[in-house]
């Protein structure tokens, strides 16, 4: 899918556009802890700078910045803060704190009229004066490029990541600290038309390294989570019309755990499949319907096999001029981020609303829910299951083409029960919190 023409895309942009640009987010999401999310939105290799016509991505076009023209390459560095209140930091009792987030990155990409390259860096940093244990670092840096053979292309792509794991995220029960790992993720992709069909081979390879948790006196390794993914995947589309086309994917994955004394890897291999349709074109409701099935097995580990169902449902409507409804729905098996996830199910959708009060001022209200569910790692251990709900509103404030302003609220609740932990401070198998955010910050953008 990479590398067909930048209409053709604005819908899947618009989505991660609009349900992840900070400035607009009502505190962090509630969905697992991906590293998906965290790829580059216009890096080429991964996927093609496009926008939607909804009432968020009129505000970022209106007041978009030219950014930095450097010779044939386009220089965006961009800034953020936050100030806010958090009444539970680590999903634990006794961790509310005040919340500074700052966040800053540069993205440089070509101005060619064929072709394309770009790299970029960025860092986000998370510090809570009360509760120290709950600091953290994150920062990426990533290149990539595509190269145009006639009606063909080819793109490859590069990104190392040094994150962390949040207590608070779907997926990560039983973790009461941050938890520190770095990915490298290389890909490649080939995109041959055939006319109004396309054929998309591609080949993914990553790269998890999972350290410790550190405070609170205790030290936990996480080094059991590491491990290698390769992926290999073939999409296919035929243009029902502009815009418009049904699509079906098929996907292999392995993966190799890290031997760690005294543990059995969760080495396993994966299949999946995908059909449905990429409904883009120029209407009043866009959507992307893709439903499958996923079956996993454990090549090393007593770990009983999983095979479910899964699906994706992304849809953008704009009643009008002045609102945009953005509905994501979702449910697939993770890969393994979090102590428990090697077999792990997710389920979670959220519902978005936009509104354009005034030409500069845009109002969102959120809703969000999700559940996990874990099976059997090892024979006499329980599954977990893990229900997340939440809700929230923000307002953001365009006040030129460089600065915007913000306010946002959200709540998180929390309740978790089954199998067992693996933090001595998270030391409950049933576990239940809810959270309140609030936040004022600004944005700089050139």
């Amino acid at each position: 899918m990479i590398g067909r023409p930048a209409a053709r895309n604005r819908f899947r942009l618009a989505i991660r556009a609009v349900a992840a640009l900070p400035c607009l987010l009502a505190g962090p999401s509630a969905r697992a802890q991906l590293i998906s999310q965290y790829f580059p939105v216009d890096l080429p290799g991964y996927t093609a700078p496009d926008l939607a016509d909804t009432v968020t991505m009129r505000q970022l076009l209106q007041h978009q910045p030219t950014g930095i023209h450097v010779g044939s390459f386009v220089v965006r560095p961009s800034a953020s803060f936050n100030a806010g209140y958090n009444t539970n930091t680590l999903a634990t009792p006794n961790t509310q704190s005040a919340e500074l987030d700052s966040n800053g990155g540069v993205r440089i990409n070509s101005d060619w009229s064929r072709h394309a390259l770009g790299v970029f860096a960025s860092v986000g940093d998370r510090r809570f004066p009360e509760i120290p244990v709950a600091n953290y670092t994150n920062w990426t840096t990533g290149a990539g490029g595509s190269l145009s053979l006639g009606r063909d292309t080819l793109s490859a792509g590069y990104t190392h990541y040094v994150l962390h794991l949040n207590s608070t995220d779907l997926g990560n029960f039983g973790v009461s600290r941050p938890v520190p790992y770095t990915a490298d993720d290389y890909r490649l992709t080939y995109n041959r038309l055939f006319g109004r069909f396309s054929l998309s081979p591609s080949a993914i390879y990553q790269d998890f390294s999972f350290g410790k948790a550190t405070g609170g006196g205790i030290d936990t390794d996480y080094g059991s989570l590491s491990h290698h993914l390769e992926t290999g995947m073939l999409t296919s589309r035929f243009e029902l019309s502009t815009g418009n086309a049904a699509v079906l994917i098929l996907r292999a994955s392995a993966a190799q755990f890290v031997p760690t004394q005294g543990e059995t890897p969760n080495d396993y291999v994966d299949g999946a499949a995908f059909a449905g349709l990429d409904l883009n074109g120029d209407s009043v409701v866009r959507y992307r319907l893709l439903a499958g099935g996923e079956t996993r097995h454990f090549t090393r580990s007593p770990a009983p096999a999983v095979t479910t169902p899964t699906f994706e449902i992304d849809t953008i409507w704009t009643p009008t001029l002045l609102d945009t409804v953005t509905v994501f729905f979702y449910r697939r098996i993770i890969d393994p981020t979090s102590p428990f996830a090697r077999n792990q199910t997710v389920t979670d959708g959220r519902i978005q609303i936009d509104h354009e009060l005034r030409r500069n001022i845009v109002l969102r209200g959120f809703a969000e829910g999700g559940m996990s569910v874990t099976g059997q790692t090892v024979a006499g251990t329980q599954s977990r299951t893990q229900t997340l709900f939440k809700f929230g509103a923000s307002v953001n404030w365009t006040i030129n083409r460089y600065l915007t302003a913000n306010l946002s609220f959200s709540h998180v609740n929390n309740y978790s029960h089954g199998g067992q932990t693996s933090d001595p401070l998270f030391n409950d198998r049933k576990s239940t919190f809810a959270s309140n955010y609030v936040a004022i910050g600004f944005n700089f953008a050139e």
